[in-house]
């Protein structure tokens, strides 16, 4: 048997990254947790992650097809409402589109 010895620091990095993966993965399993639900996000932020323009999602608030709110003159929107409106709104395909959408949303903004 092989034995590795770590400094006290990097033994702690490595126990603090090994949390993280482990929270992340809950998060994963755990789709309706309320964090998923309060992720707010603006225009730019939506328009980059559904690969469509700002003018495109402006027509769709517009045609009230997405719901969102002003806060001090920026739109927002919640990320569970965009969710429940592709939801609604998509031809049935593969069950597994809003959890990948939902998974390169995370890992785009790097929140895990």
């Amino acid at each position: 048997m092989e034995l590795i010895t770590f400094e006290s620091q990097t033994f702690k990095e490595l126990v603090n990254k090994i949390d993280k993966i482990a929270a992340y993965i809950s998060k994963c399993e755990n789709p309706t947790s309320t964090e998923a639900k309060d992720i707010w996000l603006d225009s730019n932020e939506l328009a980059d992650l559904l690969k469509i323009s700002t003018r495109t999602l402006q027509r769709l608030r517009k045609d009230n097809l997405i719901s969102y709110s002003i806060l001090r003159g920026k739109c927002l929107y919640r990320l569970s409402d965009v969710e429940e409106s592709l939801r609604e709104r998509l031809i049935p395909s593969d069950p597994k589109t809003l959890e990948a959408f939902r998974k390169r949303y995370m890992l785009h903004t790097k929140q895990f």
